[in-house]
Parts: C-alpha cells; structure tokens; sequence
C-alpha cells in the first residue's frame, strides 16, 4: 500500500503557474468561491501567505495554504484567541485551506503538509499561534487535527454557509513560542489579587523604612 513515505512526489510552494489548476481543485474540494485575485494573492504575496503544494510530476496532489496575520490587525475575534500580554508584534497564522486528490487520501499527505508548515513557522518566533476552523460534524478532519497538537478553543454556531444551509464550526489552535490562550477568569482574579497584595507589599516597606528613618531623626536630636 502506497504511503507518503513511498509515494514519489515532492513538496514545493505555490507559484503563479499552478493558478489554473488551484482554481479547479479549489472548486471540486470547498464549497467557498474565492475571486480570482485571491489565488494572485496565494501565488505571489510570500510575505502575507505560506503555501505548499505536494506536486507528482506537474501535477498538485496536495496543497495547504495558511495567511500569517500580524495582531495589529487581527479582527477580535482573533485576539481573543491570544493572551492579550503576547498581542504586541506577534502573528497568528491562520490555516485557510487544506486538501489532498481523492486518489491520495489516506496515504498521510495532510499530515506531511501541516507538519512540514509548523516546522517552517517554528523558525519564526513571532508566530505565536496557528489556527483553523472545521466544520463541526466532520469528525475525521477534527480527529486529524487534535493528533498533530491542536486543541478546540471555541464552537461557532451558524459560522458556514452552505448551499443555503447553516453550519456549525469549531475553532482549533495550536499555541507555539511560548503562546497562551488568553486567561480564564479565575486566572484574572488571581492576577489582580497579586497585583493588589504586590502594591501593598510595596507601600508597607515605604512607610515602615520612612517611619524608620524618623525615629532615628528623632533619636539623633533628643540625644544632641
């Protein structure tokens, strides 16, 4: 049985000659039309996309394309994926697409795309997050994605717009350098209070060390 291990293919980024054939396999694979300048954008723009495509011959076989989104301008919804303390100059990499040919399915493909893009935005230390959104009923792409590292950190209700129909989504992250979710509430409590109890730490050893010093004033004139 063919695996990816065994399979002859190589891993490339997209260029701007594989437009027609994204185009197609975009269309038979997602139910979401893009414009044509959003297949430019994935074919040229490096610095905002990373892409890559597992290409038989000239053939794409597979192919994930993420956008790297700088925090500055994220949406809310995205910040709020991110602890607000890790916000500055941080990015949040977000997966857009990923699929693979019908007659290279199960042969780990995916697997080696996802993996080898993590690798690649590892060398990156501003990225402090990767993230996706799946349709909530399609247990085998969730089952995939929580074995590479990823975890469910929101459930969208109504997020897809399918052929008239509604859908459900689950939100799901992977956090790297040092990334976190943004605190729980209790996690808020705790902080404040630390903060509180650090301040009046602080304020207690102003006033004893200026009583302190007073007392010695004092000591110092009765004794002249």
């Amino acid at each position: 049985m063919l695996s990816a291990a065994t399979l002859d293919y190589k891993l490339r980024p997209l260029i701007p000659d594989d437009v027609n054939q994204l185009k197609v396999l975009h269309s038979q694979w997602f139910p979401v039309e893009y414009p044509n300048s959003w297949y430019d954008d994935i074919t040229r723009d490096t610095e905002r996309y990373m892409t890559l495509a597992a290409v038989q011959d000239d053939t794409i076989i597979g192919l994930v394309v993420t956008e790297l989104r700088q925090s500055k301008s994220c949406s809310p919804d995205e910040i709020a994926l991110l602890d607000r303390a890790q916000l500055r100059d941080s990015i949040l990499t977000y997966i857009m697409t990923l699929g693979v040919r019908p007659q290279f399915r199960r042969m780990g493909i995916a697997t080696v795309l996802v993996k080898e893009i993590l690798s690649r935005l590892k060398t990156l230390p501003e990225v402090k997050g990767v993230y996706l959104h799946v349709l909530a009923s399609n247990k085998h792409a969730i089952k995939f994605y929580e074995s590479l590292g990823f975890g469910c950190c929101e459930f969208i209700p109504h997020y897809y717009s399918i052929m008239g129909h509604f859908q459900n989504a689950y939100c799901y992250m992977l956090y790297m350098h040092d990334g976190q979710p943004p605190p729980s509430p209790m996690q808020v409590i705790i902080r404040s209070l630390r903060s509180v109890f650090s301040y009046l730490y602080t304020l207690w050893i102003f006033v004893y060390m200026a009583t302190k010093s007073k007392i010695r004033q004092h000591r110092t004139i009765s004794s002249g």
